[in-house]
């Protein structure tokens, strides 16, 4: 290489690239400590600061979605990234790809920033913290297997309650790994397990040990949980920003699987409660029933003594006017039998007198019929309209007429009048 820039300059972008590619290839990913001063984000995307000591300073360079610590000026960190170059600058930095407060005071200062930073955003509100269900049949656990703190949720879950479905997920709870397993498990809990509720556990620690539970990667998976989730993270003077994000915080890992079921002596003395609080309701309204069924049958049997004193006499008084009615009924059955005779010999006669007189009036209307007359020999003349002919001046020359004969019909002309 140094024998072809000496044959043929290079370009500028092209020497930029080489030593780029030198860096980050013959020195690889580096560790450096120091002092975070003029901290910004262009963009809202681009993170700058330079990290320095006492004798050098060095220009730092992430995007902001990688920075999942909260930093300030003259806070002490520890970056791990790669020297590089700006291809269009070509100023010396190193490319991060994570922050590490370092220290009691950075951690701490760390803590408050991203607690601040969280609170505004709404993710400790209390209001959008879901409550636990009452007996749960499947446990999420996400710890350390070799933690004291699993044996101990798993020895109080099986005292408490027993038969449960307990699903751990195993993760480490502190180092640079245990952020992004914690944030796996809890995602892996949610759309595989499906529990009734997911605990988050570890025992106590410095602050350094809980860096992982004081991250904004935890942070942000719990909060985007589906499932209720209760952490219990070290001692009870322990305060991470999981616990404040969580549904429910435990005091410490035991508490949480105190937290999560409970307990079934206190379940079972609950239920003995109910039932004797149950019988002994139940007794006091039987006894308040007995008296008002009493005083019921009480009231029944005088109501239906005067209701059958009354019966009885409507029976009497009715006895007596059907007695009454039956007798007036033959009465005038007798007498409607008798008009009923009367009726029939009067119709039998008007019905003879007016079939006479029928029959009268049928022979003289025989007489009158002017088909009889016809049989004798007789016609019957009529015009075209049907207007019988009885004289001469009815018709005119040429007019039509018919002539009935008492056999047929004769049609004819009139040609001359006399």
């Amino acid at each position: 290489m140094s024998q072809m820039t000496l044959d043929k300059p290079l370009s500028v972008s092209e020497f930029v690239t080489i030593v780029k590619t030198h860096l980050q290839t013959a020195v690889g990913q580096v560790a450096v400590q120091g002092e975070i001063s003029g901290y910004r984000i262009a963009k809202d995307k681009l993170v700058f600061f330079e990290l320095k000591d006492k004798k050098s300073r060095v220009l730092c360079f992430m995007m902001k979605y990688q920075l999942q610590t909260a930093i300030e000026d003259g806070m002490e960190v520890k970056v791990t990234g790669y020297p590089s170059l700006f291809q269009n600058a070509g100023r010396f930095h190193i490319r991060v790809q994570q922050v590490e407060p370092v220290g009691e005071g950075a951690l701490q200062r760390a803590f408050e920033l991203l607690k601040k930073k969280l609170l505004n955003e709404g993710l400790f509100a209390e209001e959008r913290k879901r409550p636990l269900p009452r007996f749960p049949s499947k446990i999420g656990l996400v710890t350390s297997p070799d933690a004291a703190a699993y044996t101990d949720v798993q020895r109080i879950l099986d005292n408490r309650w027993g038969g449960l479905d307990i699903v751990l997920t195993p993760v480490g709870v502190q180092g640079q790994v245990a952020t992004s397993q914690i944030v796996g498990a809890i995602q892996y809990q949610n759309q595989v397990v499906k529990p009734s509720v997911i605990i988050l556990t570890r025992g106590g620690g410095s602050l350094e040990d809980l860096q992982a539970f004081n991250s904004e990667e935890v942070a942000r998976a719990v909060f985007s949980s589906q499932i209720p989730i209760v952490s219990g993270i070290g001692h009870e003077r322990d305060i991470t920003i999981a616990d404040l994000v969580a549904d429910v915080r435990a005091s410490t890992p035991s508490n949480s699987a105190e937290r999560v079921v409970p307990d079934r002596r206190e379940i079972l003395f609950e239920v003995n409660t109910l039932i004797k609080r149950s019988e002994d309701i139940l007794q006091d309204q039987l006894r308040d029933h007995h008296e008002q069924i009493n005083e019921s049958v009480r009231r029944i049997e005088h109501v239906f003594r005067d209701r059958i004193q009354r019966f009885r006499e409507l029976r009497n008084s009715f006895q007596k006017h059907f007695w009454l009615y039956r007798q007036k009924l033959d009465y005038y059955n007798k007498d409607i039998i008798q008009q009923s005779d009367r009726l029939t010999a009067n119709l039998q006669t008007n019905i003879k007198q007016s079939f006479d007189k029928l029959t009268h009036l049928r022979n003289l209307l025989k007489s009158l019929n002017p088909e009889r007359v016809l049989a004798r020999g007789y016609t019957m003349t009529t015009s075209s309209n049907g207007k019988i002919i009885r004289s001469s001046d009815d018709v005119a020359i040429n007019d039509n007429i018919t002539t009935k004969l008492a056999h047929g019909q004769l049609d004819s002309k009139i040609t001359k009048k006399k």
